[in-house]
C-alpha cells in the first residue's frame, strides 16, 4: 500500500511539473521540432521503400510525428525527473542510474508508438528495416531483421535523450543564475531603498515639532498633510522604482508641508513634461534630493531661496531631470553625501552605464543633472 501511494505522489508530482512551463521552453520546443522535422524528411525523402512508390504524403507526416514523439515522452518522462530529482538534488550513481532507466523507458514509449504507428494502414511501405535509396552511383541496399531494427532505434532514442537533456540542464542551470541576479539585483535596491526612511522621518518631524509653538493650527493641518503623505510613500516604498508621476506626488506633499514652515523663504519653480510623468526613478530618488535642497540649501538661510524641478526630453533616446537650488548660507548640518551615494547606486543597478549624473555648486546653486535613457 505504501508503494503503490509513493508511486502514485510521483505520478502526480510529474505531471504537475508537465503542466508547468516557461514561454521560453515552449519556443524552444517548437523551433527543435521544426528542425527535426526539415531534417527528418529531407532524409525520408530520399528514401524509396523496397519495391513500392514513395508515398510523399505519409512521409512528411511521420517526419512530422517521430520527433513530436521524442519531444512528447521527453516532457513527461524525463523533464519531471530531471526538475524534481537531479536540478535539485545534483549528481550521484543512484540518480544517474535512475535517469539512465528513465531514458530506458522514454525509449521504448517512443518506438513502441513509432512502430505502432508504421503498422497503420495509411503508412503501408514505410517500413524502414529493409529500403533502398537513390545515390548519384545507382542505389544503396540495407536490409536487416527487425529485432536488430528495434535495438538501433532504442539506443538511438537514448542517445538523443541524453543530448536533450544535457542542453535541457544547461538552459536551466543558466535561467536559474539569471533570476537570481535579477532577485539579488531587486534585494540590493530594496535595501538602499530602505535605507531612506529614518532621514526621512527626521526631517518630516522636525517640521512638526516646529510648528507646535508657533501656531497650532498648521501644526494640526501639517499633521494632517503627513498623515496622507505617510500613506502615499508607504505604498511607494514597496517597490523600487516609481514612475516620476509618483515621485512628485509624494514630493508635492513633502513640500506643502515644509512651505508651511519656510513660508516665503520656500520659492518652488516646476517645469516637468507632462510626457514624461511615466518614466521611471528609484523610488524616492526625487524626494532625497528635494530633502537635501532643503536642508542644505533654503533652511539654513533667512532671506529667500528657491528650488526649481525640471524635466524634459532631450532625444529620442534620453530625457533629463534637473533639480536646482539656492546655497544663499552655509547649512550647520554636516553633510555625508548619504542621500546622493544611494541614488547613484539604485540608478547603477537600474541602468547599468546607461544614464549620466553631474552635479555642481557654483554661483550660489546647487545642481544635480540626470541624463537617463526612455522607457
Amino acid at each position: 500500500m505504501f508503494s503503490l501511494q509513493l508511486v502514485k505522489n510521483g505520478l502526480l508530482k510529474s505531471l504537475a511539473v508537465s503542466r508547468h512551463t516557461s514561454k521560453g521552453y515552449k519556443i524552444a520546443t517548437f523551433v527543435l521540432l521544426l528542425v527535426a522535422f526539415s531534417i527528418n524528411y529531407s532524409v525520408f525523402q530520399a528514401i524509396v521503400v523496397a519495391n513500392k512508390e514513395l508515398n510523399l504524403t505519409s512521409v512528411m507526416l511521420i517526419a512530422l510525428l517521430d520527433p513530436l514523439i521524442f519531444l512528447t515522452s521527453m516532457h513527461f518522462i524525463v523533464r519531471p525527473f530531471l526538475k524534481l530529482k537531479l536540478l535539485n538534488a545534483g549528481f550521484s550513481k543512484l540518480l544517474l542510474l535512475q535517469l539512465l532507466v528513465c531514458f530506458l523507458i522514454e525509449a521504448v514509449v517512443s518506438t513502441t508508438l513509432n512502430i505502432s504507428i508504421l503498422q497503420l494502414e495509411y503508412f503501408k511501405g514505410l517500413d524502414f528495416h529493409e529500403f533502398k535509396m537513390s545515390v548519384p552511383d545507382g542505389e544503396v541496399k540495407m536490409q536487416m531483421d527487425k529485432l536488430s531494427y528495434l535495438l538501433i532505434d532504442i539506443v538511438n532514442s537514448i542517445l538523443l535523450a541524453f543530448v536533450w537533456s544535457i542542453f535541457y540542464m544547461f538552459w536551466h542551470m543558466q535561467a536559474g543564475r539569471k533570476k537570481m541576479k535579477q532577485e539579488l539585483h531587486r534585494a540590493q535596491i530594496q535595501q538602499l531603498t530602505n535605507q531612506l526612511n529614518p532621514h526621512f522621518l527626521f526631517n518630516a518631524f522636525n517640521s512638526i515639532r516646529a510648528l507646535i509653538y508657533e501656531d497650532q493650527d498648521k501644526a494640526a493641518d501639517t499633521v494632517t498633510q503627513l498623515a496622507e503623505l505617510f500613506r502615499t510613500h508607504l505604498q511607494a516604498h514597496l517597490k523600487a522604482k516609481s514612475s516620476l508621476e509618483e515621485e512628485w506626488q509624494v514630493c508635492s506633499r513633502y513640500l506643502a508641508i515644509e512651505k508651511i514652515r519656510l513660508e516665503e523663504r520656500l520659492q518652488l519653480e516646476i517645469e516637468i513634461d507632462d510626457a514624461l510623468l511615466m518614466q521611471k526613478l528609484p523610488t524616492l530618488s526625487l524626494l532625497t534630493l528635494i530633502e537635501n535642497a532643503i536642508k542644505h540649501g533654503i533652511s539654513p538661510s533667512s532671506q529667500p531661496g528657491f528650488i526649481k524641478v525640471s524635466a524634459s526630453k532631450t532625444s529620442d533616446k534620453c530625457w533629463n531631470l534637473c533639480i536646482v537650488n539656492s546655497v544663499r548660507q552655509q547649512s550647520n548640518a554636516a553633510g555625508t553625501n548619504t542621500g546622493i551615494i544611494n541614488i547613484k547606486k539604485r540608478l547603477q543597478l537600474m541602468y547599468g552605464e546607461n544614464y549620466c549624473w553631474q552635479q555642481s555648486s557654483e554661483n550660489n546653486q546647487f545642481t544635480v543633472n540626470m541624463e537617463l535613457p526612455l522607457a
